[in-house]
């Protein structure tokens, strides 16, 4: 590059009045240069930066496009594809829809159906109803009177042959509402007569037979626990000459010699009072123990004490197949039997039985008092109802006759 350089001049001197002179006009000594080249590189250098941008931004901007492109491809196959399944099931609810309503249909049928047989039922039922209604209306008293006789004979039979009063008057009211829903001015001396046999019979005392078995059954454990005079396998003795294990006597408490001698007394006085006792503390020791070898008892029967154990259980087997009689003559109302065979328990008990003995005096006890019940208790009959029954078809064989 060139310089431009002026002349140099010195400054003009101040004018009298202290004011600076004008400095002359003076001409450059040489032309200046022009600036337009480097203006023009500037330009230049601009376009080619705004190019570069405007590049850049292309460039930026194709491959935004270019990725929006990408992402709105895979969502228009995401979304063709939720709009394949969404098709597909569709087309599967249709068809479970289709198979639901067929099945709807079927079930529809199917309750019509049932509904037509239904009300075909109720009309044969109706028609049932009807018929024995008319049946039953036009029924004669033939009929009616056999069938009232069926169950008065029947409550004969039950207070005849078992003497059970309460099946009796079942029958016996089993008739009487026969006769009140037939309704027959007829028969009703008919039914008069069933009620005044129901009224004696419902004023009957009958024996509580659930309380006596429970009874019985308490006399047979007892039998089973009571101990004989001799050990048998139900109730061994704890040692021979002993009637039951309890019946053995405990020592007697040890008596203390020195109790009697005062607190200070000398040594000598308490061993001579030691020495002292010794005869009667040895004649305790053999009294007790020949009391627990030797037992004096009265027996009324003497062979009691000879039984073997075998013959003990034989006993005891025999006063069991006793009361089984005894609460079967219960249930047959056999009173003489009741009696005899609890009289004869009665009797084993205090013949081979340890009298001692608590069970076997509760034994004694029950099987008195058990041999005081009445089972054998007098029920009326039913002779009223079977003679009006006579009655009635005597008079019907006389009508029958005369017609």
């Amino acid at each position: 590059m060139t310089d431009n350089t002026s002349d140099i001049r010195p400054a003009a001197p101040p004018d009298a009045s202290g004011g600076a002179s004008p400095a002359p006009s003076v001409p450059p000594s040489r032309p200046e240069v022009s600036s337009k080249p480097p203006r023009a590189r500037s330009v230049s250098s601009t376009l080619i930066a705004a190019l570069v941008i405007v590049a850049l931004l292309a460039i930026a901007l194709g491959g935004a496009l270019w990725a929006q492109r990408r992402e709105f491809r895979a969502a228009g196959q995401e979304v063709a594809s939720r709009l394949d399944q969404m098709n597909r099931e569709l087309s599967q609810a249709r068809q479970e829809g289709r198979q639901a309503l067929a099945l709807a249909q079927a079930q529809t049928n199917q309750v019509a159906d049932l509904e037509g047989r239904i009300r075909e039922v109720q009309t044969q039922n109706s028609a049932l109803q009807q018929a024995w209604q008319t049946f039953s209306s036009g029924a004669s008293d033939e009929i009616l009177v056999n069938d009232v006789d069926r169950m008065i004979t029947l409550a004969s039979q039950q207070l005849r042959l078992a003497g059970d009063v309460n099946n009796a008057i079942v029958a016996l009211e089993t008739a009487q509402s026969r006769l009140a829903q037939a309704d027959r001015p007829r028969l009703a001396g008919l039914q008069q007569s069933i009620n005044g046999d129901l009224d004696r019979l419902r004023a009957v005392t009958t024996v509580d037979i659930p309380a006596q078995s429970a009874r019985i059954e308490r006399l047979v454990a007892l039998v089973g626990r009571a101990p004989l005079l001799v050990p048998d396998d139900a109730a061994p003795l704890a040692r021979p000459g002993q009637s039951r294990p309890e019946a053995a006597q405990p020592a007697p408490p040890p008596v203390d010699p020195t109790a009697d001698l005062p607190a200070d007394a000398p040594w000598w006085q308490r061993w001579r009072a030691e020495v002292e006792s010794w005869p009667g503390r040895a004649g305790q020791a053999v009294a007790h123990e020949l009391g627990d070898l030797i037992r004096v008892q009265r027996v009324d029967e003497p062979s009691a004490l000879l039984l073997s154990p075998e013959q003990a259980t034989m006993v005891r087997s025999t006063l069991r197949q006793r009361l089984l009689t005894v609460q079967l003559a219960m249930l047959m109302r056999q009173q003489p039997v009741w009696k005899t065979e609890l009289d004869n328990v009665q009797d084993t008990l205090a013949r081979y039985f340890d009298e001692r003995s608590q069970d076997t005096m509760a034994a004694r006890t029950l099987a008195r008092e058990l041999s005081q019940v009445e089972i054998a208790v007098r029920v009326p009959d039913v002779s009223d109802s079977l003679s009006t029954i006579a009655a009635l078809r005597a008079a019907g064989s006389k009508a029958e006759g005369q017609d």
